[in-house]
């Protein structure tokens, strides 16, 4: 009796704490089933999706193309962007670092890079090794990513360190979480600078190398070498095309340790089974000592914990830790990331008490199917009601677009015309001439064909045509359409300034926060 009795207490409590058994395997036919369905709702052309349980594979396979103009097929090995992904490694670098007793998380920046320097002084001396992987340093969401895409720019690591200075603080040091990347290329100068490697190096030697992850690459790829490379894709007026510009290619990374790795999802497999064995590798030895890799899954920066989360996922808390945000859904612990960059998707989850994890790769810019994708896999795993994730983010796509179309016809873009010459007048020609912001560095307004265009110099690719608006406020409609984030231009050039002051922001509040126009300050030269 007693022990019939002592059962039922502890069945009563799993239920009460809502702990659960991961349920069993899904079949390959329900995986492909949600793949195929995600891809033709989409328009993904290609996705690869590796899981492993208990250290054992039990999915890896390649789904639809890698390239639409060749119509090569993708497998597992198929090389993938993997964007922000990237960020845990080089967390994992500087832990492996921390393990060699070259390394403390509270060590001061300043210690390893002298010229490094933030707006305040006073942030200077406390900025620690910690606050680069933890966003929380005080800057605007996406800080000074122009300076990194549209890719390929001018700048160099060098100058990401040095411009960090110019870019002003819009809350207070540690108080906020606001996404950057500049701070993980300045971690990857740390690793550089105490190992005497480049990050690149760094990274494919000791970790790349010990767990034989032969199809991964911190730096380029010798695309004549290896030929399994998926192509980057972009929607574009609603047809699908390649993103060419880019592609990946032998060349070094700017951002590589925020977001330039490219590997395969039966390679990151292997990542994720170390991880999740507590940093042992197969042959038994220790790439991460466990006490790091349990410091880089402690959340340090809080994360908002949305309405929807908390409905969808029965999320109870959200964390930024090391590279990995961290959090519950459904009871169950959870490590993941996503990564974006134009025409590549990535995400990672763990659930680290049930040892599984899942790699979602695609080659084609929509965060509606990775998270279809995703979330469809997990659920797979988790005893709960079953969603389809694909009508869920269609139907949250469709309410997207219906505030942004009256976002946008409150703001008269929608009148604006596709060709329109500049007034002619000397108010206009006011506005030639070199700007220069601290950071972002020189462009020029000059006059072509009774056009006035906009170029960068360091980032080539920023180029575009002025459109006058109303008074002292124009628009730039940038030539590439692939970026989807035209800006507004507000010129100041009042009677007691002698030199036109420029200022920008994104017109769409759907521009990606990478496009950081509000943080230049460009002065007439």
């Amino acid at each position: 009796m007693m022990a019939k009795l002592g059962l039922k207490i502890i069945v009563l409590l799993l239920l009460l704490t809502g702990a659960m058994s991961l349920s069993a395997n899904p079949n390959a036919q329900s995986i492909e089933d949600l793949v195929k369905k995600a891809m033709q709702t989409f328009q993904v052309p290609g996705v690869a999706i590796g899981i492993i349980k208990h250290g054992k594979i039990i999915h890896q396979q390649g789904y639809g193309i890698a390239n639409l103009d060749t119509g090569s097929p993708v497998d597992e090995n198929t090389i993938f962007k993997i964007a922000s992904n990237s960020k845990a490694f080089t967390a994992a670098a500087l832990a492996i670092l921390v393990d060699q007793g070259k390394l403390n998380w509270d060590d001061k920046v300043i210690q390893y890079l002298p010229d490094f320097q933030m707006y305040d002084s006073w942030v200077t001396k406390e900025f620690n090794i910690l606050d680069l992987l933890t966003h929380r340093s005080g800057l605007r969401i996406g800080a000074g990513d122009l300076m990194l895409w549209p890719e390929p720019t001018k700048f160099s690591r060098e100058e990401v360190v040095k411009n960090l200075r110019y870019l002003k603080p819009v809350t207070s040091f540690r108080n906020q979480y606001a996404y950057d990347n500049l701070l993980y290329i300045v971690a990857g100068e740390v690793i550089a600078s105490i190992s005497g490697q480049s990050w690149e190096a760094f990274i494919e030697s000791n970790i790349f190398k010990p767990l034989g992850m032969e199809n991964c690459f911190a730096g380029g790829v010798d695309t004549n070498k290896y030929l399994n490379l998926v192509t980057p894709h972009l929607v574009i007026n609603n047809q699908l095309k390649v993103d060419h510009a880019n592609l990946i290619n032998d060349k070094i990374s700017l951002m590589a340790a925020a977001g330039g790795i490219k590997c395969s999802a039966s390679d990151l497999l292997k990542w994720l089974k170390m991880l999740l064995n507590g940093g042992i590798m197969d042959n038994g030895q220790s790439l991460i000592s466990l006490s790091q890799r349990d410091f880089m899954w402690k959340a340090v920066t809080r994360l908002p914990l949305s309405s929807e989360l908390k409905q969808l996922d029965n999320s109870h808390y959200r964390g930024y830790a090391l590279g990995w945000r961290v959090g519950d859904t459904h009871g169950e612990w959870k490590v993941s990331h996503t990564g974006s960059l134009s025409g590549s998707m990535s995400q990672i989850i763990m659930l680290p008490d049930h040892n599984l994890g899942i790699v979602v790769l695609t080659n084609q810019q929509s965060s509606a199917a990775r998270n279809s994708l995703a979330r469809g896999l997990l659920q797979e795993f988790i005893e709960v009601n079953k969603t389809d994730w694909v009508a869920h983010y269609v139907k949250a796509k469709a309410t997207r677009l219906s505030r942004l179309s009256k976002s946008t016809k409150k703001s008269a873009i929608i009148s604006f015309p596709e060709e329109k010459l500049i007034p002619d007048n000397d108010k206009s020609r006011q506005l030639l001439g070199n700007y220069i912001d601290p950071w972002f560095g020189e462009i020029t307004l000059a006059k072509k064909n009774n056009n006035i265009i906009f170029q960068s110099k360091k980032s080539p690719r920023l180029k575009g045509t002025l459109y006058f608006y109303k008074d002292n406020q124009w628009w730039v409609k940038w030539h590439d359409r692939s970026f989807e984030a035209d800006a507004w231009l507000y010129f100041n050039n009042n009677a007691t300034r002698a030199k036109v002051r420029l200022l920008m922001k994104p017109i769409s509040s759907a521009t990606d926060f990478s496009f950081d126009f509000e943080d230049l300050d460009f002065k007439q030269q």
